[in-house]
């Protein structure tokens, strides 16, 4: 090899040993802390008020246990709430829970009657803390940042009546299981 050859190599050799340490180099760096203040998470809870709920059938008071739905009649419960909520641009959505209106037994007409009741069910809500048109309601923090407000819940269950007669022959003597009726707030 030749003596320039040669001083090529050891010259690239020396740059890339420098290149390696390139972190001794001084860089010029600084920081600074500065106050970004807290955040705190909000919060949305529906809690059981305590207070019983009523049971209405076709606008009239009614004892559920012993009550027999026929094809038409339109059951209302109406229960309190308590809704707690903190934070801004708080949505949610209320519903029944997935379970609230089950079949007492697996027996076809169990199950049938509870198909229709499910399906014909609508959740309402008024109170100071909640707004809008079901299923989705807008609650609104109060002037603290935390509302704790009752929520007046209403499930309107309508068995249904076609025009056509017999059909809803297979929920005859159905029994379905209301104590279970769950209301959720869930945020959007």
């Amino acid at each position: 090899m030749n003596k320039l050859f040669k001083g090529a190599i050891a010259g690239a050799a020396g740059v890339a040993l420098l290149l390696g340490g390139a972190g001794t180099f001084a860089l010029w760096n600084s920081s600074a802390t500065v106050t970004g203040g807290n955040i705190v998470a909000g919060n949305l809870l529906v809690a059981d008020s305590g207070t019983a709920g009523t049971w209405t059938a076709n606008g009239t008071t009614i004892t559920l246990a012993t009550f027999k739905a026929v094809p038409g009649d339109v059951l209302k419960f109406t229960k309190t709430v308590n809704v707690t909520a903190s934070g801004n641009n708080l949505v949610a959505t209320l519903g029944l829970g997935t379970a609230s209106i089950t079949g007492a037994t697996t027996a076809a007409a169990d199950t049938a009657l509870a198909g229709y009741l499910t399906a014909n069910t609508v959740l309402g809500a008024t109170g100071s803390a909640i707004t809008g048109a079901g299923p989705t309601y807008t609650v609104t923090p109060g002037t603290a940042g935390i509302a704790s407000s009752p929520v007046t819940v209403t499930a309107t269950i309508t068995f249904p009546k076609s025009t056509t007669a017999g059909a809803e022959n297979d929920a005859k003597l159905g029994s379905v299981n209301l104590n279970n009726l769950t209301v959720t707030l869930t945020q959007n």
